[in-house]
């Protein structure tokens, strides 16, 4: 497929899913989301890689600024989330892989412009004349709303590259206006009133060269290093974007930008995202609230009463204390004990003659006897039967 090719197919598909986005037959939004080359966003750049792949060069994506991407790309494309000049760290990155080896090239795109407003323009556009109003009317309000939107919605780094090394910007008029002339080198064979590039943010120049000018004011700059490697700055992605090539007039810019890397077949690397060199922030930690009052104090006082609570639960520690005897080694015990029990339910006279009878078999030596005496009966089961009960005629006398 050649570039005509693909771009008119890429169009057509947009276009095909505005218009169903408008009569209702799609439930789903237009995806806005942005650089990236995998997706059918309007704002990605899956277009731009097609454009890069036909003229013979090998693309891959990165999201990581790694030794391997250094060693590996030869162009390096970054469509970047947040407009004005690139975060310090990811430009000094930038700026020493340029300057190890020469001929190297660096394409770096702001994020100062939003293609939805244009998407729903173009779409008003393509509308048959006389059609459904309806359509034309909801295209409107959306193509307006857009319109009203910010343009670079991603957060500026705290810290920026030294302009030195990179560029500067000049304060944007709020909102965007539209270029009415276009100048420089790329505005060749370009009408301004077709194309309607958006001016925002723009670009100073001290010793840089100005490729394209809107209304007298830089959009596209280059400059070469000591080593031959060289650097192409867009204020902008609205000739790059998806949505931005709906407009044919736009697209001889984004193939100026293609050419302007070489003929030769490259090794083109397009970085995505916001965190290059390290992770996004981690969370705030659980722990970061007991340092802000009282958060702090009132948690420690629940862990003061819980360390309470969890010792008076606690086992006691040291050497177990004994129990207290029960007396069952005492063979007398046993008859105390049911002597006890007898009194308790009021039967005294029954407890007292088997203490009795218990002490005249016990101690049979403490008793005089006149004649023979018949053997006491024997004791009751609750006796100590380790004791060996006595036969009639064995007793003595001491």
């Amino acid at each position: 497929m050649n570039k005509r090719s693909w771009l008119r197919s890429t169009s057509t598909i947009l276009l095909t899913v505005a218009v169903l986005l408008l009569s209702g037959c799609a439930t789903r939004q237009v995806d806005t989301s942005y650089g990236r080359a995998r997706d059918q966003s309007i704002n990605g750049t899956r277009t731009l890689v097609e454009l890069f792949k036909n003229q013979g060069h090998t693309v891959r994506t990165a999201v990581r600024l790694s030794d391997e991407l250094a060693d590996w790309a030869d162009v390096i494309v970054r469509i970047a989330p947040y407009s004005g000049p690139p975060e310090k760290e990811e430009g000094d990155w930038y700026f020493h892989w340029l300057s190890q080896i020469g001929e190297r090239q660096m394409i770096y795109v702001a994020r100062d412009y939003d293609a939805l407003a244009d998407y729903w323009q173009e779409t008003i556009d393509q509308l048959p004349k006389g059609g459904d109003q309806a359509l034309r009317a909801r295209a409107e309000t959306l193509r307006n709303e857009a319109a009203k939107q910010d343009v670079g919605e991603g957060a500026r780094p705290k810290e920026i590259a030294r302009p030195e090394e990179w560029f500067a910007v000049n304060p944007a008029p709020d909102p965007a206006t539209t270029c009415k002339t276009l100048d420089g080198f790329w505005s060749q064979g370009i009408d301004p009133a077709r194309a309607r590039l958006p001016r925002h943010e723009t670009l100073k120049v001290e010793s840089e060269s100005v490729l394209l000018e809107g209304d007298g004011k830089p959009l596209v700059i280059d400059w070469t290093l000591f080593n031959g490697s060289s650097v192409l700055v867009a204020a902008n992605g609205s000739f790059l974007l998806n949505g931005a090539l709906l407009n044919h007039a736009r697209r001889t810019l984004a193939m100026r930008t293609v050419e302007w890397v070489g003929e030769d077949a490259l090794n083109v690397a397009f970085v995505e995202g916001r965190y290059l060199l390290n992770g996004p922030p981690a969370a705030p930690s659980v722990f970061a609230l007991l340092k802000i009052w009282p958060f702090g104090w009132v948690v420690a006082q629940l862990l003061l009463l819980g360390l309470v609570a969890c010792l008076a639960r606690a086992p006691r520690l040291g050497r177990p204390r004994p129990d207290p005897p029960s007396g069952e080694d005492r063979p007398v015990a046993h008859p105390e004990a049911i002597g006890s029990l007898l009194a308790r339910i009021g039967q005294a006279a029954e407890a007292r003659a088997l203490l009795e009878t218990y002490r005249r078999w016990r101690f049979p030596s403490n008793q005089t006897r006149v004649g023979p005496t018949p053997a006491a009966p024997l004791p009751s089961a609750s006796v100590d039967s380790t004791e060996k009960p006595l036969q009639p005629g064995s007793l003595t006398h001491e």
